[in-house]
């Protein structure tokens, strides 16, 4: 019997978010192709979940402001920000240390966007 888990994708949403935090937890800004890695590992693992549909449109904001080419700090700190309080407002009905891990991520995204306002 091979041992496997039931929850692929508890385990796959938890390995995205510590990615995530990662990315901003570097103390510098992530390039934008890392970004547009994430935001394509997010869209994956959102499309079918109702619960966070609501995260798709900013997700594609971000996404295309990335692909400018020349994208604006201050929207993108904007996006972040609106992120970061969608992501708190997950964190409470979270089970187990996803709770923790989301208030880490909206945490994680809001200083980022405070790094982007401070360099418009």
């Amino acid at each position: 019997m091979a041992n496997q888990h039931s929850s692929t994708t508890g385990s796959s949403a938890t390995t995205l978010l510590d990615a995530t935090v990662a990315a901003f937890d570097q103390g510098q800004a992530a390039s934008p192709q890392e970004g547009m890695s994430l935001i394509t590992d997010w869209f994956s693992s959102i499309k079918s979940n109702h619960t966070v549909s609501d995260l798709m449109e900013p997700l594609t904001e971000l996404r295309d402001e990335l692909q400018a080419g020349a994208p604006n700090n201050a929207r993108l700190a904007q996006l972040l920000t609106y992120l970061a309080d969608r992501t708190e407002g997950y964190a409470p009905k979270a089970e187990g240390d996803m709770q923790s891990r989301l208030q880490t991520l909206a945490t994680a995204l809001r200083n980022f966007a405070g790094q982007l306002s401070t360099t418009v």
